[in-house]
């Protein structure tokens, strides 16, 4: 069983991270006013999904009260990577919001990781991490 955990995570964890990756090049090329824009809309929907009762699988179509995620994220991912502005902004504060709650209080180091790129996006959308932010991509 515990090996059978273990990969569902693995899964689960390259699905994120390959999603983080694009989310993040998708807000380093949005301009700073529509940063700032999809920080707070990020916010909103965090508080959102923060009073349901299960926040994790908060915008998901299919729910079942003990999926361990929804299909939320998948669903916002694509909407982030749309042509039309609003959809793109909906979409990454959504993903932004699913992932943090999905990721929050994970027992697996790899989601953990997850959770840590999230905050820093939400850093970075605020406009608290601005100076790092550009020091990292001047490395990369």
């Amino acid at each position: 069983m515990k090996l059978l955990i273990r990969m569902l995570v693995l899964s689960r964890y390259l699905t994120l991270n390959r999603q983080a990756r694009e989310i993040r090049r998708i807000v380093q090329a949005l301009p700073v006013t529509a940063q700032r824009a999809v920080g707070q809309l990020a916010m909103a929907e965090i508080q959102n999904a923060a009073k349901e009762p299960i926040p994790h699988l908060y915008g998901s179509e299919n729910v079942d009260r003990y999926q361990p995620w929804g299909d939320a994220a998948s669903q916002s991912f694509v909407k982030a990577r749309s042509r039309v502005p609003q959809l793109k902004l909906r979409g990454i504060a959504m993903w932004l919001a699913v992932v943090y709650h999905e990721t929050r209080d994970s027992q697996h180091r790899n989601l953990l990781d997850i959770h840590r790129e999230v905050l820093g996006l939400l850093g970075l959308l605020k406009g608290t991490y601005a100076a790092g932010a550009n020091t990292e991509i001047a490395i990369a």
